[in-house]
């Protein structure tokens, strides 16, 4: 028969455990909507440049029509992550998008 010491020890590995698989379900199921991508479209200006990071190099352009997935968004909002269907990810202002 284990001892008492044994019984807690087990006890804190199950929970632990547990814990863990907690947050590792947290972590595979966005949270809300908001969470997940988004799609949008380029509006207003005739071209945008696509950048590495918020103010970094550039990677590319995209033009008025173009259709974009916006992953995530910077803390102050005025930068948006996005993906295009041939591929081009970076940065661009959120400012350059419109709802699709």
């Amino acid at each position: 028969m284990p001892s008492a010491a044994e019984s807690r020890h087990r006890g804190g590995r199950r929970r632990a455990a547990a814990g863990t698989l907690a947050v590792l379900a947290a972590l595979a199921i966005p949270a809300s909507p908001a969470a997940a991508a988004t799609r949008a479209k380029v509006c207003g200006a005739r071209s945008v440049v696509v950048v590495e990071s918020p103010g970094g190099f550039a990677v590319g352009y995209l033009y008025r029509g173009d259709r974009v997935r916006v992953l995530r968004r910077s803390a102050d909002r005025r930068w948006s992550r996005i993906n295009t269907p041939t591929e081009l990810r970076g940065w661009i202002r959120t400012a350059s998008l419109c709802r699709s």
